[in-house]
């Protein structure tokens, strides 16, 4: 299996708890990530979700300040 290229964008489809896994997992590596879903208003909420898990591993001194703004 051949990894992606970090320029690759990630697609996920669904936001739902594996959909917003799957885009932590793709951001954290370094990718940029396009979530849809087809319920309106909710891929925000899954980025407002997800950015906010980042935080709190900032805080957890888990990831710096810099890699989740990265």
């Amino acid at each position: 299996m051949t990894a992606l290229d970090l320029s690759s964008t990630v697609g996920v489809v669904g936001t739902g708890t594996m959909g917003q896994g799957i885009a932590q997992v793709a951001l954290v590596a370094g990718h940029p990530v396009r979530l849809y879903d087809t319920v309106p208003g909710r891929a925000e909420e899954a980025a407002a979700a997800i950015g906010a898990r980042l935080d709190r591993l900032v805080e957890k001194d888990r990831m710096t300040a810099a890699a989740r703004d990265a």
